[in-house]
């Protein structure tokens, strides 16, 4: 049972307490600072610029927040007003007073929070010339979004402006108090539940996103060439893959959205949802969309932690044009800013998904508010990123500002799981969808898209399809084996924070063909495979192979009927399984790996009586126009398929 707020106490938004949750994990770890500076170039007066930031601070009632607990129970209250004025350092004598910023900046964002005491931001000012100033920004997750970022690089114009020329400073920030209370009231209210519905209708039928599974504490690897990581030990941390599109494709871009009649925004998240769907290799494609979580003209000009992730479900049709695609997904966009305030842990409960790591509805597309006019009483200001608060989803791609009227592009990564996917392919076939998308002719169709850079052409269109390069055909035992000699150290299956190398696989499906040979399967049986995906299947395979037979393998979420009829018509009288599968086709021989003991069993190999033209394994067809059709595929096909 929750414990009562205090006097003055509130409880945490629903946004506020994920980011809680994970800092607390490691409370030392600085992982979820959100940090950047602007440039701004011209004859700054350092006296306003100060007095600038002092009234942004004194105006933002975030920046009293502080936090406890009660009964383990998290709650924020505001502390009293504090001064604040920023101080200017004047590095303009240094040989590189960029570096001497840099390193300042650098090493503040890696200082530790204090939750419980704060101040949770900080601001520096240096000078770096006569005409050259920067405004370094700091804040934890905890009390600022992306969204708050944007709202003060404009209020700050504002009050600079207002300060440098005598006129009006305009609106003043919203209140966040207010904003806590319109979350409040939004609890079990009539707009929640519709928004409830909206997104069961838009959800239905979907399937989860693969992904990673949460890792261990011990499965975290800090590192990145950015310093977006953590080192302390699970709290969240990144890795990184950046690059910057030029001008020219961003003109190209911009071009694009306007013949399609939708935002660059918009244009851009249509890339995106054709990149994962050819890089998935599906048509219903789920993205995650980070939105504001604000619905009222005053919240909108309310700087605090309200953000919220949204899925964004698009259909592929391949004979669809790509700018009829892209109003479709404006147009889905749309709507689901309409219902943005249904949280997200809200929804997953609904639908009665895991959360695998951070993932909640696939990769997540944030495109940073840019404030491309953003000027300081005329004086341009270029904003920089340097983190995003670290919310190391399993994949983010998030857009900023480029050089030269460019954009640039980070392609972000669970530090836990480095490898689950390549983030440098990741991003060059990124760009390439990209490029193809809104270079291309007018009325291109998504089948049309050239989803090949040339030098990508050339290995799979001329090398890997070169027929007279091929080797010799082998089976796919002698192929892994050979393998396995070559790099037994290497990882070769990866299953959440599991982790097999060749030698390990090696070992695990010998031991277990060991068993086959010894239970009776000879050359030329078919064994069904009813296993997940994870090292189960992947040493189930193998083994079977190892084994001189051939393998079928069969979906969990076939019902019991489909398992039975496919069984039957492949003659199939043996079956690995585990226990908690082995009752749905208990009238064959079953194999349990979750319960089977292969210690006694030899390591080393079986003899391979297999040859490249025997039956490997055997698909079906999916049955869509009649009773599924048995398609056997020889170990030559596949050996062949995987050479280049």
């Amino acid at each position: 049972m929750s414990a009562p707020a205090a006097e003055g106490h509130r409880p945490l938004s629903p946004a506020q307490a994920g980011v809680w949750y994970a800092q607390r994990l490691d409370p030392a770890n600085p992982v979820f600072h959100m940090g950047g500076y602007l440039d701004i170039l011209g004859p700054v007066d350092p006296d306003v610029l100060r007095a600038t930031v002092a009234a942004l601070v004194a105006e933002d009632e975030t920046t009293r927040l502080r936090f406890t607990e009660a009964d383990g129970v998290p709650q924020q209250y505001f502390a009293a007003e504090a001064d604040f004025t920023p101080r200017l350092y004047d590095v303009s004598d240094d040989p590189d007073p960029a570096a001497v910023a840099m390193r300042a900046m650098r090493a503040d964002l890696e200082s530790p929070p204090d939750l419980e005491h704060g101040p949770l931001y900080n601001h520096l000012l240096f000078r770096l010339g006569e005409e050259h100033f920067i405004w370094y920004h700091r804040v934890h997750h905890l009390v600022h979004d992306g969204y708050s970022a944007s709202i003060q690089r404009r209020r700050a114009a504002e009050i600079y402006t207002a300060l440098a020329t005598g006129g009006d400073a305009g609106t003043p920030y919203g209140s966040f108090a207010a904003l806590l209370d319109e979350q409040a009231a939004y609890a079990g209210s009539a707009a929640q539940r519709r928004d409830r519905a909206y997104w069961g209708r838009l959800m239905d039928s979907a399937e989860p996103p693969g992904g990673p599974a949460t890792a261990s504490a011990d499965a975290a690897t800090p590192g990145s060439a950015h310093g977006d990581t953590g080192s302390h030990g699970s709290a969240p941390a990144i890795v990184r893959d950046v690059c910057e599109v030029d001008r020219r494709l961003r003109e190209a871009l911009d071009a694009f959205a306007e013949r399609s009649r939708v935002t660059w925004q918009q244009a851009l998240l249509t890339v995106a949802v054709l990149h994962r769907g050819l890089w998935a290799g599906g048509s219903d494609v789920l993205l995650g969309l980070p939105v504001p979580g604000r619905i009222t003209p005053g919240s909108h000009r309310t700087p605090g932690m309200a953000a919220n992730t949204v899925p964004l479900r698009v259909g592929i049709d391949p004979r669809e044009s790509c700018e009829d695609l892209a109003a479709r997904v404006a147009a889905q966009s749309l709507r689901a800013q309409w219902h943005q305030r249904y949280a997200d842990t809200d929804l997953l409960r609904d639908l009665g998904w895991p959360v695998r790591g951070s993932s909640r509805f696939g990769p997540v597309v944030n495109i940073v508010p840019l404030d491309e006019r953003t000027t300081f009483a005329g004086l341009p200001a270029v904003s920089h990123l340097l983190s995003t608060g670290g919310t190391a989803d399993d994949l983010t791609l998030s857009v900023t500002h480029g050089g030269d009227g460019g954009l640039r592009f980070d392609f972000t990564l669970d530090a836990a799981h480095p490898v689950s996917v390549d983030l440098a392919a990741y991003r060059r076939s990124f760009v390439q969808v990209l490029s193809s998308v809104v270079t291309g002719p007018a009325g291109r169709t998504v089948a049309e898209l050239e989803v090949c850079d040339p030098q990508e052409r050339v290995w799979v269109v001329e090398r890997w399809n070169d027929t007279s390069a091929a080797p010799e055909p082998r089976s796919v035992p002698a192929v892994f084996t050979a393998q396995a000699a070559r790099t037994p150290h290497t990882t070769a299956v990866i299953d959440g924070d599991q982790h097999l190398t060749y030698q390990d696989l090696d070992t695990r499906a010998n031991q277990l063909a060991h068993h086959l040979r010894a239970t009776g399967t000879r050359r030329g049986d078919i064994i069904g495979i009813l296993l997940e995906r994870g090292t189960h299947l992947a040493t189930a395979l193998l083994a079977t192979l190892k084994a001189g037979a051939t393998y079928a393998v069969l979906d969990p979420d076939f019902p019991d009927e489909r398992l039975t009829t496919t069984t039957t018509d492949a003659h199939i009288t043996t079956v690995i399984t585990t226990t908690h599968h082995q009752h749905r086709l208990h009238h064959l021989t079953t194999h349990t790996l979750d319960t089977l003991n292969l210690t006694h069993q030899p390591t080393s190999p079986p003899p391979d009586p297999t040859t490249p033209q025997d039956a490997a394994c055997l698909m079906f067809t999916s049955g869509s126009t009649g009773r599924p059709k048995a398609i056997l595929t020889p170990h030559h096909a596949i050996t062949g398929t995987l050479h280049h």
